[in-house]
């Protein structure tokens, strides 16, 4: 097992994502690189370690293993890449959504296929405990074919539906879709206008198997309201032919399989579970270095599935029809629904 060092990116939520590397025998946090000086001061004080403002310095200076970037969606992903590959990085950990616009997560898909860097994508809701027993039961089909998936979600469409469609997407082994119905209402402007997305998304997606995902991301969403003892961020029912499990990020997470008399129950607490699941997801990068024989659950190219159909319902609420995919949506086609549901 080989030690790992680690350059976290960006100061804000950076620090809490290095906290989670404390005590993993292998993994140590070296360095942290932010523009903004006061935050930059209050990073190094609290984990005690160098601060740098800028990014390729660091990487020649400290020579880390690992870059862990935790920047703003306004900062493209794959700015970090190429100086990382070049600098000898052996893995690069960045912070959802993959992109705002098409063209990035296009330029995020090239850098990556040009320097072949290990690319893992901070979707740690799949090393959360309900999902350990989910894969543990997709191992060994035990739920069966899982046919219907209901998920919602609510708060700002670039922070949640990503994590939503990340779940949906691991509970269906990361298969293709085959049609999409979406609509989209209102825009994103009253809390963070440079975003420039929809505030409403709905969606019905098919995918290859068959199987139906009924997809709700909204500032309010109306699927929430049938879960009254959570904290309505993230609620999945996964249906399979031999039993149903469901997840609420805060409430609980249980299953029933054919022949259980009573359904397992567990209480959630987000704030416990996610200090378990981003750990976990941590470590996780580690052992996918020792053992290419066991990759990460969050590797880039299911996030990038992820943002394209999402984007996809884009382009069927664009078009205003149930449309077959690919093809993926276009920037022009982003630029002509973020205006009209920005009101420009």
């Amino acid at each position: 097992m080989a030690n790992y060092r680690t350059a976290i990116v960006g100061g804000r939520r950076g620090v809490h994502h290095a906290r989670c590397y404390e005590g993993i025998e292998n993994m140590q946090v070296t360095a942290i690189c932010e523009i903004d000086k006061e935050r930059l001061k209050s990073a190094v004080d609290a984990l005690k370690i160098t601060g740098y403002s800028d990014y390729e310095e660091m990487l020649s200076a400290e020579k880390p293993d690992i870059v862990h970037a935790v920047t703003m969606p306004t900062v493209p992903r794959h700015i970090w890449v190429e100086p990382a590959a070049a600098a000898g990085v052996k893995a690069l950990v960045i912070e959802k959504p993959i992109a705002l616009r098409p063209s990035e997560s296009e330029a995020l898909a090239a850098v990556h296929q040009k320097t072949g860097l290990k690319i893992i994508v901070n979707h740690q809701r799949r090393y959360l405990p309900f999902a350990e027993k989910l894969q543990e039961f997709l191992d060994e089909d035990s739920l069966g074919e899982i046919h219907f998936i209901r998920a919602s979600t609510q708060g700002e469409i670039t922070d949640m539906d990503t994590h939503l469609m990340d779940v949906a997407l691991f509970a269906l082994k990361d298969i293709p879709i085959t049609h999409v119905w979406g609509a989209v209402e209102g825009g994103e402007c009253y809390h963070n206008p440079i975003l420039n997305c929809p505030e409403n998304l709905m969606a019905i997606y098919t995918f290859e198997n068959g199987a139906r995902v009924l997809f709700e991301s909204a500032r309010t969403a109306f699927g929430t309201i049938d879960f009254p003892e959570s904290n309505p961020r993230c609620n999945l029912d996964f249906w399979g032919t031999k039993g149903r499990m469901w997840w609420r990020e805060n409430g609980s997470w249980g299953y029933q399989l054919d022949g259980m008399t009573n359904p397992f129950i567990e209480k959630t607490n987000f704030g416990i579970d996610d200090r378990y699941g981003q750990r976990a997801f941590t470590q996780a990068v580690a052992t996918w270095l020792d053992d290419e024989k066991q990759p990460h659950r969050n590797r880039l190219e299911f996030a990038l599935h992820g943002f394209d159909i999402i984007m996809a319902a884009y382009r069927s609420a664009l078009i205003g029809e149930r449309i077959e995919y690919p093809p993926k949506l276009s920037d022009e086609e982003w630029v002509e629904l973020k205006d009209r549901v920005m009101g420009n």
